[in-house]
C-alpha cells in the first residue's frame, strides 16, 4: 500500500551558520547544547510534527572535515535546506552544499538564518545565490528562500509549511507493507550495550526481533529506539531509530534491508560474509614499519563518522605541510594499553577525539612520553596538531625516539658516554639526535655506538635500558633529553 512519504530532509551549510540552533527552534528542544563546541559532529536524525503532519531532519555538520558525511546525508533525503548566515553570507562549505543538492537533484529550500542580527545584509547574499545559479521564489526563480531568527522564532512556520508544501508538490510517495529498506546513517560501540547504529527507513518496514542486514554486518535487533530514546516495536518510512546488537560495526552509508527469516541458513551466510569484509574495513597494520621519515598516527574516535572526518583532516594537513603521514590503526572508544604499546613500538603519536579515556593508560602514555592529543572539537585538535609541527619541525623532522639520560661515563672533546631508557620510539646507529635540557634544545649530535645488555646493537626501543656514545660537542647531564 502507498502513502504519502513523510519528508525526510537533510540540513545543510557552512559551519556556524546556524543549522542546529534552527532545529532547535524547529523541535523546541536543545541538542546544540550537548554537542561539543555547539558543533554538530556526526549525523543525528530527529522527527518533528507540524500540523498533524511528521516532518524528519538529518542534521549534518557544517565543518569541511564532513564533506563524506554531507554527501550521505543528501544521499538519504527528499527535500534540503540551505542554510546561510545573513551576516555571512555564501562561504565555501555553502558552495559545496549547494552542489551536493544539485548533483542529487534535489528540491531544496534557503533559510536565512540569524536575520535579527545588526548588520545583516539579505540583499547581498541574495545577490551571491543569483551569481551562483540559484534564483529565489521572490525574484522570479524557483527556490524558496526564508528569512529566519532561532531567537525570535521568525520564519520557522514558514519553513515547516514550505516543506510539507514541497512534499506534496513532488508528490512522494513510499511502499509502507514491505519489508524495510533504508540506511545507515552512524555507527557506533556502547561499552554497555554493545555494537549499535542510528539508521533511517525509506521504505516499508522494521520491527523488533527483525534480523537488520548490510553488506557488512548483521542484527538481530533487541535494542529499538525511537530519536528521543523510547523504546518501539515498529518503525515506518521515514523514521529515524537506534538499533543494536549488530555482530561487527556496519559502514556508515550503506543500506539495509530487513528479513524475518526464521531459518538461520541465509542469515549465517550473511554473518560469514560480513566477518570477511570487517577484516579488510579496519584500518590496521599489524607489524607497523618504523621509518624514520614517516609520522605513524594511531587514531581513536566515538564514532566511525568521526574516524573518517580525521582521516580526512590529517591526510589534508600531510598534503599542506609536505609530510609523509601513516595511519596506523583506527578503532572505536577510548585508547587501550594494546594502543599505546602499539605506539610505544612504532613511535606513533596517538589521536583521540570525543572519547573518555581510562586514568590506566593516560598514566602509560606519560610513563612512556608518548604523545596524545585529544579533545572533542575537531577544528581544534586540528590545530593543536598543526601547531606542534610548527613547534617543533623547523625544517626538520617529527622525532621518531626519545631517551632520557640516567648516567654518564665519560667525555672528550668530540665524544659523550652515556646510558639511559629508551622512553619513546626507537634510536638507531648512526642517527642525528638533538640534544634537550629543561625541554630546550642545546645541542645536537650523532649515535656513533649503541649497547644493549653490554651487547653491540644496531637499535634499541622503547623501553630499553643501553648505553650509548655521541659524537657531540656539548656536555651531556643526568635527565637530559635524547632526541631523534
Amino acid at each position: 500500500m502507498l502513502i504519502k512519504k513523510p519528508p525526510i530532509v537533510v540540513v545543510l551549510g557552512h559551519i556556524d551558520h546556524g543549522k542546529t540552533t534552527l532545529l532547535d527552534a524547529l523541535r523546541k528542544t536543545n541538542v546544540a547544547l550537548k554537542e561539543a563546541g555547539g558543533i554538530t559532529q556526526k549525523i543525528g536524525a530527529y522527527e518533528v510534527v507540524f500540523d498533524n503532519e511528521k516532518i524528519t531532519f538529518i542534521d549534518t555538520p557544517g565543518h569541511e572535515a564532513f564533506n563524506r558525511l554531507r554527501e550521505r546525508g543528501v544521499k538519504v533525503a527528499d527535500i534540503g535546506i540551505l542554510v546561510i548566515a545573513a551576516d555571512e553570507g555564501v562561504k565555501e562549505q555553502t558552495k559545496e552544499s549547494l552542489e551536493y543538492l544539485k548533483g542529487a537533484n534535489l528540491p531544496f529550500i534557503i533559510a536565512l538564518t540569524k536575520i535579527d542580527k545588526k548588520g545583516t545584509d539579505s540583499q547581498r547574499v541574495i545577490s551571491q545565490l543569483i551569481e551562483l545559479g540559484v534564483m529565489p521564489e521572490k525574484w522570479g526563480g524557483e527556490v524558496p528562500l526564508v528569512e529566519t531568527s532561532a531567537l525570535t522564532g521568525q520564519g520557522l512556520n514558514e519553513i515547516l509549511e514550505t516543506l510539507i508544501l514541497l512534499r506534496d508538490i513532488h508528490d512522494f510517495k513510499v511502499e509502507i507493507e514491505a519489508p524495510g529498506k533504508g540506511f545507515i546513517l552512524e555507527a557506533f560501540k556502547d561499552e554497555r550495550r554493545g555494537v549499535l547504529a542510528s539508521a533511517i527507513v525509506t521504505e516499508g518496514q522494521v520491527s523488533y526481533g527483525n534480523y537488520l542486514i548490510t553488506k557488512t554486518a548483521v542484527c538481530k535487533i533487541k535494542i529499538f529506539e525511537d530519536d528521543l530514546g523510547n523504546k518501539i516495536q515498529h518503525a515506518y518510512p521515514s523514521k529515524p531509530f537506534l538499533v543494536g546488537n549488530f555482530n561487527y560495526l556496519p559502514l556508515v552509508g550503506e543500506e539495509f534491508e530487513v528479513s524475518q527469516e526464521e531459518d538461520l541458513e541465509k542469515i549465517q551466510e550473511k554473518l560469514k560474509k560480513s566477518e570477511e569484509l570487517f577484516k579488510r574495513k579496519i584500518i590496521f597494520e599489524e607489524k607497523p614499519t618504523f621509518q624514520e621519515s614517516v609520522v605513524n598516527l594511531i587514531l581513536k574516535a566515538d564514532h566511525i563518522g568521526s574516524l573518517e572526518a580525521l582521516e580526512n583532516i590529517f591526510g589534508k594537513i600531510a598534503q599542506e605541510k609536505k609530510l609523509n603521514l601513516k595511519i596506523i590503526k583506527t578503532g572505536l572508544g577510548g585508547l587501550t594499553l594494546e594502543d599505546i604499546n602499539l605506539a610505544k613500538d612504532a613511535g606513533a603519536i596517538l589521536i583521540s577525539f570525543n572519547v573518555k579515556n581510562k586514568k590506566e593508560t593516560l598514566d602509560a602514555i606519560k610513563d612512556f612520553n608518548l604523545i596524545l592529543f585529544e579533545g572533542n572539537v575537531i577544528y581544534e585538535l586540528e590545530e593543536k596538531f598543526i601547531n606542534y609541527l610548527e613547534e617543533i619541525r623547523s625544517g626538520v623532522s617529527l622525532p621518531t625516539g626519545e631517551l632520557e639520560v640516567l648516567a654518564t661515563f665519560g667525555k672528550t672533546k668530540t665524544k659523550k658516554t652515556i646510558g639511559g631508557r629508551v622512553v619513546s620510539g626507537k634510536l638507531r646507529i648512526n642517527q642525528k639526535v638533538s640534544i634537550l635540557r629543561n625541554n630546550e634544545k642545546i645541542g645536537q649530535g650523532k649515535i656513533i655506538s649503541l649497547e644493549k645488555n653490554k651487547i653491540p646493537v644496531d637499535e634499541v626501543k622503547a623501553g630499553d635500558l643501553c648505553g650509548l656514545i655521541l659524537e657531540t660537542k656539548n656536555d651531556i647531564e643526568i635527565d637530559d633529553k635524547i632526541v631523534v
